[in-house]
């Protein structure tokens, strides 16, 4: 099975304050029945961001796949118990865990960042 993970830098800045989301995982092979950890790492002012995971598919279907802020969460129905993050809002990192991964994991996945919104999880 082949895992693409796409690496994004995510650049909003605003005079000298940058928002940033990088993610730092390479393209990946990954057996069936495996765990993966993606990584992404972010950086905002904002004390409560709202971070996402979503993924384009090998026929280019786009799907949210699961969201957080510091008091809110929703993960898409397919993601049963098999997909949860690792976040640590001191670190600033929001690594997605899969475990364990299927062959309809295939995607380029990517993690995403909105520092400034007041409207909560929204679906891709």
């Amino acid at each position: 099975m082949i895992f693409l993970v796409g690496f994004s830098l995510l650049l909003s800045c605003k005079g000298v304050l940058c928002d940033e989301v990088t993610q730092s995982s390479p393209d990946q092979t990954v057996a069936s029945g495996s765990k993966v950890t993606l990584l992404c790492t972010y950086y905002t002012t904002q004390s409560n961001p709202d971070l996402y995971w979503y993924r384009i598919r090998p026929d280019h279907a786009f799907q949210f796949i699961l969201y957080r802020d510091n008091t809110r969460s929703k993960n898409a129905d397919f993601t049963g118990h098999r997909f949860s993050v690792l976040h640590d809002q001191s670190r600033r990192t929001f690594h997605l865990v899969i475990s364990p991964v299927e062959p309809e994991d295939s995607a380029t996945y990517y993690c995403a960042m909105n520092p400034h919104s007041v409207a909560g999880a929204q679906e891709g």
